[in-house]
């Protein structure tokens, strides 16, 4: 049987041993890594217009909102922003520790190789989480510092 000059290369690609991925959902490393930005966008995104419309609604600004359940709104928008950060972390967290004990577990403790795809992404997605939790807190915090139409003041 004659073989073709492109049927060595393909025997050759088969026969090598392919390093698997660890077993890890792509939903969820694309979760851990842009969860906590997401979060962090859509408290900015309905905060802002929010407070800015209840402190602000025609030529003057006001001394209070005119919806006494702004405040509450804006909270509990900030609340359900922060579990959001801290579900990408957590996930990201869990995936990062999957990818790791499988690769020790691969290279048995040999840690040589660069890490893969799935590993860097999860240690990514820790890395943002962790940073865009720290900016939905900090952009939390005036709500329970400064009175809600501080511009008379």
């Amino acid at each position: 049987m004659m073989s073709r000059p492109g049927d060595e290369s393909v025997q050759q690609s088969a026969a090598q041993p392919t390093r698997a991925t660890p077993d890890v959902r792509h939903a969820l490393l694309w979760f851990g890594l842009f969860g906590g930005p997401v979060a962090w966008s859509l408290q900015l995104l309905i905060n802002y217009p929010l407070m800015a419309h209840a402190c602000y609604p025609g030529k003057l600004p006001l001394g209070a909102p005119t919806n006494a359940r702004t405040w509450a709104v804006a909270v509990t928008v900030n609340a359900l922003m922060i579990l959001v950060a801290l579900g990408a972390g957590a996930t990201a967290i869990s995936t990062w520790r999957r990818s790791r004990a499988q690769m020790a577990a691969e290279h048995k403790g040999l840690l040589e190789d660069r890490p893969a795809r799935t590993h860097f992404m999860a240690y990514a997605g820790m890395l943002v989480s962790g940073l865009f939790l720290f900016a939905l807190i900090m952009s939390a915090m005036p709500l329970f510092i400064v009175p809600a139409c501080s511009y008379g003041a």
